[in-house]
């Protein structure tokens, strides 16, 4: 959904519990997610595990960050795509040990699209506090915690150039600061 040009309003926030944070989509089209990304604030340490869910909470996939920056946009790839079903919601997600993650409030979901990907409903952004093994259903005032798919649709000819994420660079967040 989003480049790596876009900045979160608030990049991290003063809670310092473990917690996973997720962002509920769907595409039109059947295809694969590749990995995954999030954004990270400088206190969002420890290490990260991205996961990939079913809307009922089967893990379909999972990865351990590495090579992290200190703070910014964070991609790591599944050790195999994961193939998805066209019009089926699933989650994507990562696990924050140390918190500090990235929460917009009140996020303009409505107006974000990055067609064949769609977030699933009016607050797809999802957390959950305890350990990685955990699924995400929790939702509070529409954050937006800045977890994003990497897709590439079955009819596209090769994922090292044709992935897609939700947000352009010409995306700019509700409040930008």
């Amino acid at each position: 959904f989003w480049t790596g040009s876009v900045v979160p309003y608030t990049p991290e926030t003063n809670d310092t519990a473990s917690v996973i944070l997720g962002l509920k989509f769907y595409s039109d089209v059947p295809g694969s997610v590749t990995g995954l990304r999030f954004y990270k604030g400088p206190d969002n340490t420890g290490t990260h595990v991205g996961n990939l869910w079913s809307s009922t909470g089967t893990k379909l996939a999972t990865v351990t960050f590495s090579g992290e920056t200190a703070s910014g946009w964070q991609q790591a790839a599944f050790s195999s795509p994961v193939s998805i079903a066209a019009n089926t919601t699933y989650v994507i997600s990562y696990f924050a040990a140390a918190g500090h993650y990235a929460d917009d409030q009140n996020y303009p979901w409505s107006g974000l699209t990055a067609t064949p990907l769609h977030v699933s409903g009016s607050s797809p952004g999802v957390y959950a506090y305890g350990s990685n093994a955990v699924f995400p259903t929790g939702s509070w005032n529409a954050s937006n915690y800045w977890v994003d798919p990497v897709f590439t649709s079955a009819s596209q000819p090769s994922p090292s150039t044709t992935s897609k994420m939700f947000w352009t660079s010409s995306t700019i967040p509700g409040t930008p600061e």
